[in-house]
Order: C-alpha cells, then structure tokens, then sequence
C-alpha cells in the first residue's frame, strides 16, 4: 500500500524550524504545522509517534515524547541520556524505539557510545535496552565489550526487528527477537537499515573509506539471497531510509553540497537502482510515510 501521508522534521530557516509537519502525498506543496511539536527527530506509524527534543540553555537536556498522532496529544515523555540519532514506531503503533548518542556525535567519530531503547508506544515504559540482548555469530555466542546498537526497524508482525550492531570496527546487520531478548548476525557492512514494507528488502547506507574519510552509499539488501542493490544515489548519506512504498525510499541530504546551510531536502530513489533520485520535499528531514 502506497503512503498516504508522511511526516517530518521541518528544516526551514523561519519560525516553524524544527517543528513536525505532514504532507499529503497528493499535495506535496502544502504542509501542515504541528506547533506544539518540536523535535530533532520524528516518527509516525498506525496512530502513534515520537519526537526527540533537545532543550538548549546553559546546558542542553534532551527528552523522548510519545504522542498520539491523530490529536498531538502527549501520552508519555522521558529524559534521554545523550544526543538524539533515530527513531521508529512499530507497523501496529504499539512498539517506539530509540537510538541516542550517550559520548560523541556522530557515526563518523571513533569514540562515539549509543543507547538504544525499545518503549511501550502508549505509556513509554521501557521495554528493553538492546546491549541486553544475546547475541550469536555463525552459531556462537558473540559478545564484545565495544558493543553498540542503532537503527531499530521493526518487522511487520512486530515481533522482531532488525538493527545495526557494531564493534571493532565492524558494522552488522542483526535480526533480533523481542520477546526472547536475542539477535543473530545475519550481514556485515549494514548501518541504518529499514525494512521494506513487505518484509523482504533491507534499505541501508553501506561504509566505504575514500580518500580517508568515511562515505556511505545506499544499498538495498535481499534477505532471502543476500543480493546487494546499489541505489543510483551517488552522494554520502548519513541517514535511516524510509520505504515510501515497495519500490521507493526517501532520505535525507543537505540543501548545500558543502553542508554548510542548517537545512536538508528529502529525496527519494527507486530501490532497484535502476533510476536517478528525485528531490521529493524541500526543507525536510526525518521522513515517515504512513499508509
């Protein structure tokens, strides 16, 4: 099913700056403020969202609310321990989850640490801490004391999710089991994925060192053969892609090549790599689309 709606961040230099707004995807050209929302981060799906804040003073305190997304209500909010990354709501609205920087700010720093939380999408009681997971590795028991986990997505049934782990200087792709607390490694080289809606193809950014400095380049990755789709996106994007519909992702890039304006654009690419990207919403970040 094709999104109806999406959702985001606006990213305008003028006074609805960082304040959620949605689109009809037939009306692209027309948002809609939610003025009593503002966040670094946004996520919708199935009635439910969740908004990471930062409040900026002398020191700056960043929280997670949860909020009903037919009214704009806030059902639940907590204090987040570092710099908000990523979020995501599972496919029944039930499930928020969470990735914050607790040190650095970046995927690119070599010293950064995350957390990542699973909620009750309702009450925001915490379901789960990721690192509490088991972790297993061609069959053994895989754990390392560099752990760190990002980019929840949640399968279809909500009864598992996929996430970024990484250590030593790895990056896999694990599918994690909520009730059991476990997770397997099924990948490598997997940051940010995003399940697509029919629960077959991973999107993600892919690591490469080029001319020492790290870029990422969209890929698509079929989980029944363990294909890799390179996107026709050519420039680094240090984003979580959202599936627009089963052919299409979105993401998020800078309004200015040398990443020098507070703004980004959403863009959107066919996920068999076939066609050039498309410019899909102006001064956006942070997409969802809800079907």
């Amino acid at each position: 099913m094709p999104a109806t709606r999406v959702f985001y961040r606006y990213n305008g230099v003028d006074s609805h700056y960082g304040r959620v707004a949605y689109i009809d995807t037939a009306r692209r050209s027309s948002p809609q403020f939610v003025e009593q929302l503002s966040c670094e981060v946004v996520y919708v799906a199935a009635g439910s969202g969740i908004c990471l804040s930062a409040k900026r003073g002398v020191v700056t305190t960043y929280s997670a609310r949860l909020f009903d997304a037919n009214t704009f209500e806030t059902r639940a909010q907590l204090p987040l321990n570092g710099v908000p990354s990523r979020n995501r709501i599972s496919r029944d609205g039930k499930l928020a989850a969470f990735t914050v920087f607790v040190t650095g700010h970046g995927y690119t720093a070599l010293d950064f640490s995350t957390q990542t939380l699973l909620l009750d999408a309702t009450t925001g009681a915490v379901i789960a801490d990721l690192e509490s997971f088991s972790v297993t590795r061609d069959g053994k028991p895989f754990k390392e004391s560099d752990f760190n986990f990002w980019g929840v997505t949640f399968t279809p049934d909500v009864r598992e999710l996929y996430a970024t782990l990484s250590s030593g200087g790895n990056h896999y792709l694990v599918r994690g089991n909520i009730e059991k607390r476990t997770a397997t490694v099924i990948h490598t080289n997997v940051e940010c994925p995003s399940l697509s809606p029919d629960g077959t193809r991973v999107a993600y950014k892919k690591r490469f060192i080029v001319d020492n400095r790290i870029v990422w380049e969209l890929h698509v990755l079929d989980l029944s053969t363990g294909k890799e789709t390179p996107l026709a996106e050519k420039r680094s994007v240090d984003d979580q892609l959202e599936w627009l519909d089963t052919a299409h992702v979105l993401y998020s890039v800078p309004e200015t090549a040398d990443d020098t304006s507070a703004s980004t654009n959403v863009w959107v690419a066919a996920a068999d790599g076939k066609s050039k990207p498309k410019l899909f919403l102006r001064t956006a970040y942070s997409p969802s689309a809800v079907r």
